[in-house]
């Protein structure tokens, strides 16, 4: 019975592990993104996706994954008139909290670049620091629902991103 049981607790510690598991994951997800009152555009809907290189847990910094992460955010429409997509890419560097449920919660820090599809109003391509946090529920071994929020700051066109969405995990 012991036996049992504790192949049991071991196949239930393992499902919860996804970064432990698999080597690569991607993401699909929606995000809402509050803009600065600086970039003069409005708060508005979009979609993401991320793919995530999944880390030993030996390594110097405990890094648990590298992102790369793609935010678009439709034709917003700007306070004085006007509309602009926004495009951001980012490298994200991970941090995820071990615990033995299937919740997992992290920590991001990364770097990225936007740019506008209409520079009204004076906003300005560039470059942005993000520093965020996110939590992940395991569905099963291989896929979990993901929430995550994010400040991105780049000067003037600052945001915070928040973001709903699933990922797939494979590769061994």
């Amino acid at each position: 019975m012991k036996k049992i049981l504790l192949a049991l607790g071991l196949v239930g510690a393992l499902q919860a592990a996804d970064h432990d598991l698999y080597r690569h994951s991607l993401s699909l997800l929606a995000n809402y993104s509050f803009n600065s009152d600086d970039s003069y555009l409005k708060d508005d809907w979009g979609w993401g996706m991320r793919y995530h290189y999944n880390m030993t847990t030996y390594n110097p910094w405990e890094i648990g994954a590298i992102e790369a992460a793609f935010d678009y955010q439709t034709r917003s429409d700007y306070i004085g008139g006007g509309s602009s997509s926004v495009y951001r890419w980012g490298l994200n560097a991970l941090w995820y909290a071990d615990n033995p449920s299937d919740l997992t919660p992290y920590a991001l820090l990364g770097v990225g670049a936007q740019w506008f599809s209409d520079d009204a109003h004076g906003t300005e391509d560039g470059l942005f620091a993000a520093i965020g946090a996110g939590v992940e529920y395991q569905l099963r071994g291989d896929l979990s629902i993901v929430g995550e929020g994010k400040w991105l700051y780049g000067g003037d066109e600052s945001a915070i991103v928040t973001s709903v969405g699933l990922k797939y995990s494979f590769g061994q």
